[in-house]
């Protein structure tokens, strides 16, 4: 993948909560008498008490504690039109923009968190697809002439649905919304269109997490090997998983699992690259990785927590996790040093196989990984060797690769679809895979539970309404019918966001 626009803003789409991610700055809504509701945690916006503004009511202002924390009113005395809430938008976010914040972490560019503003309490609720359309042309327009990102976070799964039509149909009319060429736009919806249809599983590795803060293996094991003593003069030249081995040699099995325990934590942030593949809703993933950040984001969107495998059973409402590695919170099933990597067939053949059944049965979207995992590496080349007998030999999945070194690519060139994202820093790189997820969440989102919503109606062409209004009218027509017509109820009430109404009625 090739950047167009190496620090040119991006506005990333995301479904969850404002406080699972890191950022620069955030704008949070609130009125006139400077009411922030109890929806809005101190995490992120100070402490209420402290925060306001000795000037205010004004459109907006900066938090009084001088934090990162923008606060525009959205509700004055009179109804905001949408015109002035995307004038007050607009000058907040050019206020933020001159306050020059320093980038925290690694980041490539300064990120921005917002929330679909008005929709709540700012009473323009019943126009959410006229004031979704404005609020993205102006973040759009923002991010084009700013080297800063935004992140749009919205908690509800209809008003995120809405949100990346309009995206959609922004793209399908000209605008920049991603700054992919067409092969790369093709490979996101390609990608997108896979996940639709159920047919994308997810393979996520640690550079994902790394993103999040955590350590990455070999910082891991240095953090974790500090009590480990003196050590021989060419320790430096071993690999990392004999390193580890000599620590577990040194400090004990078990101690070593628990100090990773510990080095791992409970982080609350998830990266952008964690929310956007929960978007995906994808049924089955992997990961190698430790921690539970994949979790929490997919639970942010309002669906229920995956099964954790082999630990938990499966359940057909949920989807599921296998964690090929282990689980922090479970130290003792911590894979890490060469007995462990040596033994894991062994212990672990069925998640093994596992694996390998979704090379065999899914597309595979690996993410984060750098393929130089030694049992990963052999389950993918028996799978590879299986299908070279049977002469339907093809790529299983695909590969997003941010490593920065081509060669790779060649040793996987007939199992995996290679995307290498170009940039002159690991983190670039990382922000071109971001952007790449971006579209291919946005391709992903072929469910549409606002369509039938008449708030949404601002985001329809006329002869769409008419279409809707009429479809309205048979929802509520089928209210007094048999339960013969229940699949039909139950396929429009999912297009007013009531998936759950046509049971209730059946029990």
């Amino acid at each position: 993948m090739t950047s167009t626009a190496e620090t040119r803003g991006h506005l990333f789409v995301l479904h969850g909560l404002i406080q699972n991610f890191d950022y620069d700055a955030v704008i949070v809504p609130t009125d006139r008498r400077f009411d922030i509701t109890s929806s809005w945690p101190e995490s992120v916006t100070g402490p209420h008490d402290a925060a306001e503004p000795s000037d205010w009511p004004r459109p907006f202002a900066r938090s009084a504690t001088k934090a990162p924390v923008w606060f525009i009113s959205v509700a004055d005395e009179q109804v905001l039109s949408d015109d002035e809430l995307v004038r007050r938008v607009t000058d907040t976010l050019s206020e933020i923009a001159d306050a020059e914040l320093a980038t925290t972490g690694s980041r490539e560019l300064t990120r921005i968190a917002i929330p679909v503003l008005g929709i709540g309490r700012g009473g323009l609720g019943d126009q959410r697809g006229a004031i979704l359309r404005s609020l993205l042309a102006t973040l759009l327009s923002f991010t084009a002439n700013n080297h800063i990102d935004v992140l749009l976070v919205a908690s509800n799964r209809a008003v995120f649905s809405a949100a990346q039509h309009a995206r959609r149909e922004l793209a399908r009319q000209g605008s920049p919304v991603w700054d992919l060429n067409d092969d790369e736009m093709d490979e996101a919806r390609r990608l997108g269109g896979l996940a639709a249809d159920g047919h994308l599983a997810l393979f996520l590795g640690a550079g994902v997490s790394i993103a999040a803060g955590l350590p990455n293996w070999g910082d891991l094991l240095k953090k974790v090997g500090g009590d480990a003593g003196e050590r021989p003069s060419d320790f430096k030249e071993l690999g990392d998983l004999d390193k580890a081995e000599y620590l577990a040699v040194k400090m004990g099995a078990d101690e070593l699992n628990a100090k990773v325990r510990a080095a791992i934590g409970d982080p609350a942030k998830v990266a952008v690259a964690h929310a956007l593949l929960a978007a995906m809703n994808c049924r089955e993933a992997v990961t190698t990785n430790y921690d539970a950040l994949y979790e929490r984001a997919v639970e942010a969107t309002e669906r229920h927590r995956p099964t954790v495998l082999p630990w938990e059973s499966v359940d057909p409402k949920r989807e599921w996790l296998l964690k090929l590695h282990g689980d922090a919170s479970r130290p003792e099933t911590i894979v890490l040093t060469r007995r462990d990597f040596v033994l894991f067939d062994t212990k672990s053949k069925p998640a093994g196989a596992l694996l390998q059944a979704l090379l065999l049965t899914k597309h595979l979207l690996i993410i984060g990984a750098s393929l130089n995992d030694d049992n990963v590496i052999r389950l993918a080349m028996e799978v590879d060797e299986y299908l070279v007998r049977s002469g339907l030999r093809t790529a299983r999945g695909t590969f997003v690769d941010v490593s920065g070194k081509s060669a790779r690519q060649e040793l996987w060139t007939q199992q995996f679809h290679w995307l290498i994202c170009d940039g002159a820093s690991t983190s670039a790189r990382a922000r071109r895979m971001e952007i790449l997820l971006d579209a291919v969440s946005a391709c992903a989102t072929a469910d549409a539970p606002w369509v039938l919503d008449e708030r949404f109606d601002g985001l329809l062409p006329e002869q769409d309404r008419a279409v809707t209004e009429k479809a309205r009218s048979l929802l509520a027509a089928t209210g007094s019918a048999s339960g013969l017509i229940a699949p039909l109820r139950s396929a429009l009430a999912k297009l007013k966001g009531h998936s759950g109404e046509w049971d209730r009625v059946r029990r």
